[in-house]
């Protein structure tokens, strides 16, 4: 399981036999948001909840969008993909 970013409790995951659309799986304790990370043109967006506080899931937000490019590289690498969005 390839965890591609830790900071503030937060672990980020691309699942390497994933489906498409470019996403991260992002746990904090039991907790779990699944978050698109999009691309230059769109801002990442909220797939699914479960288990964190508003709070918790806005700061992964926020994290997503942030290192959105290191992200949507990894992603790409994980899965052998090499376009330009």
């Amino acid at each position: 399981m390839p965890t591609i970013l830790n900071i503030n409790g937060f672990r980020f995951i691309i699942w390497p036999a994933d489906h498409e659309p470019p996403h991260v799986h992002v746990f904090k304790g039991k907790g779990e948001v699944k978050i698109n990370i999009g691309n230059d043109d769109e801002a990442p967006r909220l797939i699914t909840i479960y288990g964190l506080t508003k709070q918790e899931v806005r700061q992964a937000w926020e994290i997503v969008a942030e290192h959105q490019e290191v992200l949507l590289t990894a992603w790409r690498r994980i899965h052998h993909e090499n376009f330009d969005n």
